[in-house]
């Protein structure tokens, strides 16, 4: 067999299995090119857009020729061939289309040009090129044609896979059924009818498109009574049909979904809770955080990722966790843990976590940490009041308890001191009947001592029995200057034992002010005793000095003032110092400050931290001045 017929043997095989319209192509110019005379073959397309023939891709390409202008319609060679279907090539060259231009620069002569179409619907044509001898080429065209109008085109029917599990059905260019395997008949319900109620609702615009751009569509779901199939559409052209090939996804898919929802579900759980979710590696680096971050530490998680969390702890406590932490993971798994943990502004909240580690399936080593931490510094503190409240109202009932023996002490203290100061009475009146020598006098002069300090004692117990002595408040017109001079001597010995100087500054004459004298002598009281405390803790070893000062200012209020120089307070503490329960000592209430406060307002006053250059505090007390013509003084 010739090399001709072999290759015309190849494109009439090609064009019997409906081959791609390039590979046919290509083939038709290999058989033409293969017969004698003919030096080269080409097979163009329609161009649509610029209504020109263009070469097809894939396919051997004219031999470049010189650049010339846009290209022209070749729309009049194209009515030729219809009337002509072959036609010389020297005809076309007069043209002014593309193509005669493209052939006039390649140099082309002698040849035909053959209107062959392979595409149905479409134009196609072949030239066919001699070189510089004009051949007679009609054996070749009719050889062509003959074989063209033997197998025109018509691909061999499609298989549908009858032995394929899987429903398969064949569709035309509408949509509507023509063919389908076992498989789809095996389907509940199943018939040549009812075969589109399997098929997703838009099936119509899917084959269109199927055909339209020649490409399979895949995936595309449908719901037939419940079951959910997955339909892969795969164009076939030359049919003008598709094949539609169904799966049934139903357990798939229902397990997708499940799956979103859990997702969904978890991510709502996530995004919206209060608790903060995280994730760790074993050395609590952040792998991952829940927005609740933001609310309780001050972070957004992608603030926290690759973060340490023993960088947000206490350092006094931060080893201990990590230790506790890291042996609780390892041997039981979880673990929960009460901690102090820093908010982004500095301050610290209580946390408690609970974590559970996750395990390498066939190491058993921890890979990674899960934890859902909850702020509990509310419940902490409202627990610590409780206690510390318990223990103050343990502590106000032994001072209850002591004001009501106090007077029973005064009393047995009072009578010794009394008995001391008869008895010295009485030995300074037989002194002075004896004869006056140097020894005597100084015997008389002991004794006066003796009398002075022991009429002393007396007094600072009546003040004590009457500083702790229930009854009613008594408002009434007081001396500042003899109610400070009072509280004075009631710290007096406290101040001496810690070497500190209490300098009053309360000239007279100062008007009186309207309160109740005890009151007024506690807070001033209270106010000394911390003051003498804060110098004390500034100036151990040396001493140091407490000011008690009073006057009358421009608005006609009494202000009191007790200034220290003692360390001061940061600005956290200066906002709290009068709040109950508040102190800064070991062994203190925190009551003393808040219940001066409430007594000075009770007198229609108040009761203040002054601002004043210099270290230490100072506390400033403003009374209202009472009216001369309402009150007299009691003292």
């Amino acid at each position: 067999m010739s090399a001709a017929a072999l290759a015309l043997n190849s494109w009439r095989h090609l064009e019997r299995a409906g081959a791609p319209l390039a590979q046919r192509a290509e083939a038709l110019c290999r058989a033409a090119a293969a017969a004698p005379g003919i030096v080269d073959a080409h097979y163009l397309g329609w161009h649509v857009g610029s209504r020109t023939f263009r070469q097809l891709a894939g396919t051997s390409s004219l031999p470049p020729g010189l650049s010339g202008g846009p290209p022209a319609s070749d729309v009049p060679i194209l009515a030729q061939l219809q009337a002509h279907p072959s036609l010389p090539l020297t005809a076309l060259r007069d043209e002014s289309g593309w193509l005669s231009g493209r052939l006039r620069r390649a140099g082309y002569r002698h040849g035909r040009a053959l209107q062959l179409v392979l595409e149905p619907g479409e134009h196609g044509l072949l030239l066919l090129h001699t070189g510089d001898q004009a051949l007679d080429t009609d054996w070749l065209e009719a050889s062509l044609r003959a074989l063209q109008q033997e197998h025109p085109g018509a691909p061999p029917p499609l298989q549908l896979l009858p032995d394929d599990p899987q429903p398969i059905l064949l569709l035309a260019a509408d949509g509507t059924l023509r063919a389908a395997n076992p498989a789809f008949f095996d389907l509940p319900g199943a018939s040549r009818d009812g075969a589109l109620g399997y098929l997703p609702v838009n099936h119509r615009s899917l084959v269109r498109a199927c055909l339209q751009q020649r490409r399979a569509i895949g995936n595309v779901e449908a719901d037939a009574g419940g079951r959910l199939f997955l339909w892969t559409f795969v164009p076939a052209p030359q049919h003008q049909t598709v094949l539609a090939r169904g799966l049934d996804a139903t357990d798939a898919l229902q397990r997708d979904r499940d799956a979103v929802r859990a997702r969904r579900l978890y991510r709502l759980i996530t995004e919206n809770t209060t608790d903060l979710i995280s994730r760790h590696t074993p050395d609590g680096c952040f792998l991952d955080a829940s927005p609740a971050s933001w609310t309780l530490l001050g972070y957004w998680p992608e603030q926290l990722r690759g973060q340490y969390l023993h960088d947000l702890l206490d350092p006094d406590e931060r080893d201990g966790f990590l230790a506790r932490s890291r042996e609780a993971l390892e041997q039981d798994g979880y673990q929960t843990l009460t901690y102090r943990i820093r908010h982004r502004d500095g301050h610290y909240l209580w946390f408690e976590t609970a974590s559970r580690a996750i395990r390498e399936t066939y190491t058993g080593d921890v890979v990674e940490i899960v934890s859902v931490s909850r702020d509990i510094t509310a419940r902490v503190q409202a627990e610590f009041n409780k206690r510390r409240l318990e223990d103050e109202l343990a502590h106000a009932a032994r001072l209850v308890t002591l004001g009501e023996l106090a007077s029973g002490i005064a009393h047995e203290i009072n009578q010794p001191l009394a008995a001391v100061t008869n008895y010295a009475a009485a030995s300074q009146r037989y002194l002075e009947q004896l004869p006056q020598q140097p020894q005597t006098e100084r015997v008389a002069q002991g004794l006066a001592h003796i009398r002075e300090y022991a009429q002393h004692a007396s007094q600072v117990i009546q003040r004590l029995r009457a500083f702790l002595r229930k009854g009613a408040r008594r408002m009434q017109a007081l001396s500042v200057a003899a109610v400070a001079e009072e509280a004075v001597h009631l710290c007096a010995w406290e101040a001496s034992h810690h070497d500190v100087t209490i300098e009053i500054d309360a000239a007279e004459p100062l008007p009186l002010v309207y309160a109740d004298r005890v009151l007024l002598e506690q807070v001033l009281l209270n106010l000394l005793r911390n003051a003498i405390e804060a110098n004390r803790e500034a100036h151990p070893t040396s001493r140091s000095r407490v000011e008690l000062a009073a006057w009358l200012d421009d608005s006609g209020d009494m202000l009191i003032e007790v200034r220290d120089q003692g360390p001061g307070l940061t600005g956290d503490d200066r906002n709290r110092i009068f709040t109950p329960f508040y102190t800064r000592k070991a062994e203190g209430l925190g009551l003393g400050l808040s219940m001066s406060r409430t007594i000075i307002e009770g007198f229609g006053g108040a009761l203040d931290l002054a601002d004043r250059p210099g270290p230490g505090l100072t506390f400033r007390c403003r009374l209202p001045v009472r009216r001369p013509h309402q009150y007299t003084e009691t003292t």
